[in-house]
């Protein structure tokens, strides 16, 4: 159920330095007070998605150099095409399914996952009935009892803002984007949050704004100049 970017296997360039101040996040990760995630803002055409494409799918020199595809557990793309990437219990079992296959984990983690407790949980009708709880007991809750890996790891997740909509006000999250605001605090110190926003909907930059690294300036010049951070954590 996970969305692919529709810009893989296109030429990336221009945005060398952006791949490298990820890194640079990425290795600081594990570091006290350090951030939990970076927040990727620019205008629409800026190369948001380009960048999040070139870190999963890497096609050029400076992508591959980089090292970040190697380091990314999971990701996902909400597409305006598409309004079934956009679906919250989707993206849930969408992202279980790329940590419960990827070599990086432990594999403590199927484990957790086949337990009735959990398995349970990811049932498709009860994954929509509650979304945080299965995020909570399948994603959330196992990460944090893993042993850490030899690495710091990633998630990726582009365009937040595509159908970005509040929950019912009960708790309970009405989007992918509502859901990570609300639990990107507490990811494991070994697992980096990597998300891309539209810097026009404020709203939704400022539900990250006070613990992620902000990353913007994403326009259309291609120096390091437009790229900074808020605070300088990375």
């Amino acid at each position: 159920m996970a969305s692919s970017s529709l810009l893989q296997g296109r030429r990336f360039y221009c945005r060398e330095w952006a791949l490298d101040k990820l890194r640079r996040c990425l290795d600081a990760r594990s570091g006290p007070k350090q951030a939990p995630g970076v927040l990727v803002t620019g205008g629409p055409g800026a190369g948001k998605t380009a960048l999040c494409t070139e870190v999963v799918c890497p096609t050029s020199k400076a992508g591959l150099a980089a090292g970040l595809a190697q380091c990314c557990l999971a990701s996902h793309f909400c597409q305006r095409e598409d309004q079934r990437s956009t679906v919250l219990w989707r993206f849930i079992l969408g992202l279980v399914e790329q940590l419960r296959a990827s070599p990086l984990l432990s594999p403590g983690y199927k484990e957790i996952l086949n337990s009735p407790s959990v398995s349970s949980v990811l049932e498709p009708l009860m994954c929509q009935k509650d979304p945080n709880e299965t995020f909570k007991r399948a994603v959330l809750e196992p990460l944090l009892d893993l042993p850490p890996p030899a690495q710091t790891l990633m998630v990726v997740v582009d365009s937040l803002d595509v159908e970005y909509g509040p929950g019912d006000g009960a708790g309970k999250s009405g989007s992918i984007a509502e859901l990570l605001a609300s639990n990107h605090d507490r990811l494991p110190s070994w697992l980096l949050l990597v998300c891309s926003v539209r810097r026009q909907n404020k709203a939704l930059c400022k539900k990250f704004s006070s613990i992620i690294v902000c990353v913007t300036g994403m326009g259309q010049e291609s120096g390091p100049k437009n790229f900074s951070t808020d605070d300088g954590a990375c």
